[in-house]
């Protein structure tokens, strides 16, 4: 890692997830909306503005990450995915979603683990 990372970043990163994570939410929304509607149009705008602030964001993050450090913490959106599709959307969370997110953050977890020892 660079420098001296500290809860403070840790937790910077997250939130830096959590917002990318909320544009999945502004996709859905828009997806379901009739084509260049008005509706359609603004979840549109609003996803672009949510990227816009996660790009930024994301930029000052990788100044602080290793950026292999940081990019595999991104799996953590597949949580938050989960997570809104059961609540907002009534999506069902099954054993083998849940599995499926496990599986890749262990992958993920065992992938930094290495690099680390090396």
């Amino acid at each position: 890692m660079k420098g001296n990372i500290k809860i403070k970043d840790i937790l910077m990163l997250q939130a830096v997830f959590f917002i990318y994570s909320i544009n999945s939410i502004v996709a859905k929304l828009a997806s379901e909306q009739e084509q260049f509607s008005f509706m359609f149009i603004m979840f549109y705008g609003l996803e672009l503005v949510i990227l816009g602030i996660y790009a930024l964001l994301w930029q000052q993050i990788i100044k602080k990450f290793e950026l292999s450090v940081a990019y595999a913490n991104k799996a953590v959106t597949l949580i938050w995915g989960m997570i809104w599709g059961a609540l907002l959307f009534k999506e069902q969370i099954t054993p083998s979603k849940t599995a499926g997110i496990l599986l890749v953050i262990v992958g993920i977890v065992i992938l930094n683990g290495k690099k680390e020892e090396a």
